[in-house]
């Protein structure tokens, strides 16, 4: 349900460390803004399984210190960075019937494997001759498990909230240069606001606050700070099928790394922003739905600068269906 960007830092750094055989100071956290559709959260049109496949293309050649400088190079030695990947995340959710007892309030439980394909170049200049390090790595990432998220619809409003959990059950091991997986588990508070100024639900303005705390990473005794993070947009209907999307989102960390084996400067922290747009089309109504985004990162401190493009496929097979767009 998010593009996989912290595997960026764990290979890329891994590769740099593999002589030490130390953790990477680089652990940005499972989440990351801006990835959901507006709406993928909001109250569900109707009960059953939906399902969602994200298939992201993701580049950069940028890394940013944590002055937000770019990196390009340690005094008179040049430096460059190449990173592609595609990574694949499939959504599975269960939405239940409306539960009078709780409001009229839908539970969702949502299972969300990832699949993953990085490749990293950088170089290193000298004097006479470059130094090139390359690396990748593919395979099946950390598995994120949402036991439990509730849903309610209001006139003009919807509301979720829920909790979610990460297992580390990518390939990870400290040093190593095909790590997929992050090495720890991550546990996840979220909730959701959708408003709806007009009464058929075409306009829908969403804003998502996330926080997201660290178990210890394994093989290491360090536990990644705390990342609290915020989603935003707007999603516009200007047919029954037809949107057009508008999202933004920041990313802080508000915890320092902690643990005997931190050897960086613990008072140092990243944070990154984004911006996105895109358009989606219900080729079945209520059915089948894509969606199109390109997105882009924006005033990174310690984080790449990383261009994105996600194509989102929702089916939501039809038993009982409830129209939410009317016009």
């Amino acid at each position: 349900m998010r593009p996989y960007y912290p595997t960026l830092f764990l290979l890329l750094f891994s590769i740099s460390l593999i002589a030490q055989n130390v953790v990477s100071p680089f652990q940005s956290g499972f989440y990351a803004p801006g990835n959901l559709g507006v709406r993928d959260l909001s109250y569900p049109m109707k009960s059953g399984l939906i399902f969602s496949d994200y298939n992201i293309f993701i580049n950069s050649d940028k890394f940013k210190n944590i002055d937000g400088d770019e990196i390009n190079g340690f005094g008179p030695i040049p430096f460059h960075i190449d990173v592609s990947g595609y990574i694949n995340n499939l959504m599975l959710t269960y939405a239940s019937e409306k539960i009078s007892f709780l409001g009229n309030a839908r539970y969702m439980a949502i299972l969300a494997p990832s699949f993953s394909t990085i490749s990293i170049n950088s170089a290193l200049g000298r004097l006479k001759h470059k130094k090139e390090i390359t690396g990748g790595s593919s395979g099946f990432g950390d598995l994120a498990v949402a036991p439990v998220y509730l849903s309610w619809e209001f006139d003009k409003l919807d509301f979720t909230a829920g909790y979610m959990f990460v297992t580390p059950t990518g390939r990870y091991k400290t040093g190593a240069d095909n790590n997929i997986g992050l090495g720890y588990w991550s546990h996840l508070l979220q909730a959701a606001l959708f408003y709806y100024p007009l009464p058929q639900k075409a306009t829908a303005i969403t804003i998502m606050p996330t926080y997201e705390f660290h178990g210890k990473i394994k093989d290491v005794i360090v536990t990644p700070g705390g990342r609290f993070s915020l989603d935003y947009g707007v999603s516009q209907y200007f047919s029954r099928r037809f949107d057009v999307t508008l999202q933004g989102g920041h990313t802080w960390q508000v915890g320092e790394d902690s643990g005997n084996d931190v050897y960086w400067d613990k008072s140092l922290k990243d944070k990154s922003n984004m911006i996105s747009v895109g358009a989606g089309y219900w080729l079945l109504s209520e059915i089948l739905y894509v969606n199109l985004k390109w997105a882009t990162t924006y005033g990174e401190h310690q984080n790449f600068s990383i261009n994105s493009y996600v194509g989102q496929v929702v089916f939501a097979p039809s038993f009982k269906n409830k129209s939410t767009i009317n016009n």
